[in-house]
């Protein structure tokens, strides 16, 4: 009964600590998917040509995807900074203008 209740302790510790993001994962399961299907394709029963081919024409693939991701992450990016500067803008202005009306305040309450 004390070993279940320390193994499950344990458990719970090493989950609690572990900050593992979804980027990580989905890295590490990409990765693991490539190394597969590297290992699979070069232990295929088929011409080392042919098995170099293909190896060639999923490397295009794969970098023609990435170009394209990178792409789209590029553009998200430069719509996101571009929505921070224009709030950072409206937030200024409005600053601003509430600094003038308390000047204009201050200015007619004092004469």
């Amino acid at each position: 009964m004390n070993f279940k209740k320390a193994l499950t302790k344990k458990i719970e510790n090493a989950t609690c600590h572990t900050s593992t993001s979804a980027s990580s994962i989905a890295i590490a399961l990409i990765g693991g998917i490539a190394v597969g299907t590297l290992v699979s394709l070069l232990f295929a029963p088929q011409s080392g040509e042919d098995t170099r081919n293909m190896i060639a024409s999923k490397s295009r693939d794969l970098k023609d995807s990435m170009k394209e991701q990178l792409k789209n992450l590029k553009s998200k990016m430069q719509d996101n900074a571009e929505n921070l500067a224009d709030n950072a803008k409206e937030k200024l202005n409005t600053v601003k203008q509430s600094t003038n009306n308390a000047v204009k305040h201050s200015t007619t309450m004092g004469s």
